[in-house]
């Protein structure tokens, strides 16, 4: 209606529309801006500081074809020869490459450099994390590259989501006891990746030195 009580004219009605299917579509874009932005400003995964969720996962290499353990109160017990219990490498420095056979085109170049620089620290463990594989490709991947760190298959993805992995490669460094030290997203060189691991060594010394003078 208009201010004399008659109908409003159409092309005033057909103006006003637009209008605010715009201003409805930028509250909308506002709220999902915001919603991202405090999504992403929370910390993924696990953080420097943080301590090793515990796993006992079926070896790549080995004949069990189960689903990995993740209950923190049993994977450290869990027995078998083709286990693979992360817990084992909590006395020394630790770091672990997370990975996916398929999409990640730098992941095997990764394992390829773990196993080169692994060779240079006979004291650091060093272990893969096959993330949502089969057994049998599992196996063939090691066998082919020829990989002779511990490869873990996490069949299900149940130990990526503990360690919020989101992509591969993904590799924490952890000192002895399993905490944190960092992790790094993507593929690292030799170089870099030496560099990351004498760097962990180096802390963890002088963490163990902090300690026994407590």
């Amino acid at each position: 209606m208009n201010e004399n009580g008659g109908p409003e004219p159409v092309d005033v009605r057909r103006a006003v529309r637009p209008y605010a299917v715009a201003v409805g579509v930028i509250f909308l874009a506002v709220i999902v801006f915001v919603s991202v932005n405090t999504i992403s400003n929370k910390p993924i995964g696990l953080e420097a500081g943080d301590k090793l969720p515990k796993f006992a996962a079926p070896s790549a290499t080995g004949r069990t074809d189960r689903d990995a353990n993740v209950d923190q109160a049993k994977a450290c017990r869990v027995t078998g020869g083709d286990a693979i219990r992360i817990c084992d490498y909590f006395d020394r420095p630790l770091v672990i490459v997370a990975w996916f056979t398929k999409g990640c085109n730098s992941c095997r170049r990764q394992l390829d450099t773990f196993e080169a620089v692994r060779r240079r620290f006979p004291k650091v463990a060093f272990v893969g994390l096959d993330i949502k594989d089969s057994l049998e490709n599992a196996g063939r991947e090691v066998r082919k590259h020829g990989w002779g760190f511990p490869m873990a298959l996490d069949r299900d993805g149940a130990v990526s989501g503990l360690y919020g992995v989101l992509v591969g490669p993904t590799t924490f460094f952890a000192y002895p006891h399993g905490v944190v030290m960092g992790k790094v997203y993507g593929e690292l060189d030799r170089a870099a990746l030496a560099r990351k691991v004498e760097a962990l060594v180096d802390a963890s010394r002088r963490r163990e030195r902090a300690e026994t003078h407590r």
